[in-house]
């Protein structure tokens, strides 16, 4: 029997915070994107279960941020 399992990358969630930033890559002022990136193990291509969740805040223009916590991208949506 053969057994075909993964990892993707899984979706990213966007949500565009109510906050106005000024970015230091940029510099535009604009209102920032908090993301969720959930990576998903699969089974024959389809996804099973989630592995790992990664959260960012980043600008909409250039999309340069960093990696936050489950926390702050709950405050922040």
């Amino acid at each position: 029997m053969i057994f075909i399992f993964g990892v993707n990358d899984g979706n990213v969630e966007e949500k565009q915070t109510n906050r106005t930033e000024t970015c230091q890559r940029c510099g535009n002022t604009s209102r920032w994107i908090a993301a969720k990136q959930s990576m998903k193990a699969s089974l024959f291509f389809i996804p099973v279960f989630p592995i790992k969740t990664k959260y960012y805040y980043y600008c909409s223009i250039c999309r340069d941020g960093y990696e936050i916590t489950k926390e702050d991208y709950e405050r922040m949506i």
